[in-house]
């Protein structure tokens, strides 16, 4: 009890920290090495032993003739009566292993979120991979992405001014429908657990449907990020019966007029909220509303979110505003380090009511969870798409590890290049009409540098939560032209975001 106290009280002196050094006006971060980071798992001392490594290599290694691992058929045969009875029987060793490692979580809910949960399931046979080629090593580096996030088409039905893909016509050589399903198809022998579609406008190409059908045969996760102001009830049934579960949905003000100015298009954004109540009244379909937060909606967070709420979704996600694309004439739009500071305590706050989800492409989000909510039932994001509660949440954040470019998480363009992130368009690693995408990491010097968190300079170098969080690589790249510099938005590299503003490359303070 003492111990829980210790950690709280840790938190609360943060926060406490933090306010004073907003007073103050200076963010210099040298109140941190009070903060519990250091938190634990039985299952990682058993990842350190070597004949338990023996084992794990026996489970998640490929079988010739066999569609799936062992530890896939372990977790679709634990505690279930249907499964085969000699899985039942040969496996019943690693069912008890896998009763402790639950904890209290009950069986319905384990095998209901992990254990029968495809995606899932491939993310542990790629981590236990991952483990066996580096070692378990925090942040983890991982052999293969965890997560793409395929920008589909360059083709858009509007004219956003902050659009970091620079949308709007197709692109003459992009992806044909038998690429994109053979891309699809190397990508589900290697156990990319998911994938995220966007563009430009997914759904203005006739690829998505037979796509999205070939990511479901693979049980690959997917998800949509849309502008919404194209769906129609018979798009939404046709995405659910593709095996789509979630449309995130951009919108930058509930301000119509607003939204549309921001958009280029009149009358977007009624078509764009039309759209959401599609997705919302769509069964089998969660709605998800994104904001790319700059100067100009700062202060509309709390309404939006409010907003996402009373239209059905289930998720609010806060989009870092990055100046790339055509980004690239905004960046005196950026918002300041103490205002994203600000807006991620908000979010902290929402997280923790347990009123919506909340997502952030933000890594200092996980950061501020971290040091502001309770340990044993607070929530934390874990990464850029998605959360969890308690030390469990933690541990996983740890090994996760915050910003994802080149090391989970990777940006497939229409064409077929492969960069770290959507919002790093020019790192081109690789090209998908020549190489896998195994092929392209294990090759590439950038997926090596972004994989080596020590390599920085500015505060990400030292920061006591470099392992969580990493700073933002695209604003790093987009503010410096280097993937390995500071993040000007955190509040840590204060220094560092007054130079740029004082060479009016920046915004205001």
């Amino acid at each position: 009890m003492a111990e829980t106290e210790n950690l709280i009280y840790d938190s609360h002196k943060y926060a406490e920290a933090m306010r004073r050094k907003y007073d103050e006006g200076n963010f210099k971060g040298d109140f941190l090495q009070d903060i519990h980071l250091d938190y634990h798992h039985p299952l990682e001392d058993y990842l350190q032993k070597p004949w338990l490594l023996k084992i794990l290599n026996w489970l998640v290694k490929p079988r010739e003739g066999k569609k799936q691992t062992r530890l896939e058929e372990i977790f679709r045969s634990y505690r279930n009566s249907q499964a085969p009875l000699v899985w039942r029987a040969k496996y019943a060793p690693f069912h008890l292993f896998m009763d402790r490692m639950r904890g209290e979580t009950s069986v319905e809910e384990f095998r209901r979120r992990v254990a029968e949960h495809g995606p899932v399931t491939r993310g542990i046979v790629l981590a236990g991979r991952s483990v066996l080629e580096f070692g378990l090593r925090v942040p983890q580096r991982f052999v293969y992405p965890l997560f793409a996030v395929w920008n589909f088409t360059n083709r858009c039905n509007l004219k956003c001014n902050h659009c970091y893909q620079s949308a709007g016509k197709s692109l003459s050589n992009e992806l044909t429908l038998s690429e994109k399903l053979q891309i699809i198809d190397q990508m589900g022998r290697t156990y990319l657990p998911m994938i995220a579609f966007a563009g430009g406008e997914p759904t203005i190409s006739r690829d998505l449907i037979p796509v999205l059908r070939r990511c479901r045969e693979w049980k690959i996760h997917t998800s949509l990020a849309t502008n919404g102001a194209l769906f129609t009830p018979k798009l939404a049934e046709e995405l659910s019966g593709a095996g789509l579960y979630y449309c995130e949905v951009s919108l930058d003000s509930v301000d119509p007029e607003k939204h549309d100015r921001f958009r280029g298009i009149p009358g977007a954004w009624q078509k764009t909220v039309d759209g959401m109540k599609v997705i919302a009244s769509t069964p089998g379909m969660r709605l998800g509303v994104a904001m790319c937060v700059h100067h100009d909606n700062y202060d509309e967070v709390p309404e939006m979110i409010e907003f996402t709420k009373k239209i059905g979704g289930a998720c609010f996600a806060y989009f870092n505003f990055i100046p790339v694309g055509r980004g690239k004439g905004m960046v005196h739009q950026d918002i300041t380090p103490a205002q994203r500071e600000k807006l991620l305590m908000l979010l902290n706050e929402t997280i923790q009511s347990k009123s919506i989800g909340v997502i952030s492409t933000c890594p200092q989000f996980g950061r501020v969870c971290l040091a502001h909510s309770p340990i044993y039932v607070g929530r934390v994001a874990a990464t850029h798409c998605g959360s969890g509660s308690g030390v469990k949440a933690r541990v996983i954040a740890k090994y996760l590890g915050g910003c994802g470019a080149g090391r989970t998480y990777v940006s497939i363009q229409p064409d077929g290049k492969v960069t770290p992130c959507v919002y790093m368009p020019d790192r081109v690693m690789g090209d998908l009409r020549t190489n896998t995408l195994q092929e392209i990491v294990d090759r590439s010097p950038l997926w090596d540098l972004l994989n080596r968190r020590d390599d920085r300079w500015g505060h990400c170098q030292t920061c006591a939560f470099r392992y969580y969080c990493g700073g933002c690589r695209a604003r790093a790249d987009a503010y410096f032209d280097d993937p390995a510099g500071p993040d000007p938005g955190c509040i840590f590299n204060y220094d560092e975001w007054n130079k740029l503003v004082g060479e009016e490359v920046g915004s205001r303070q």
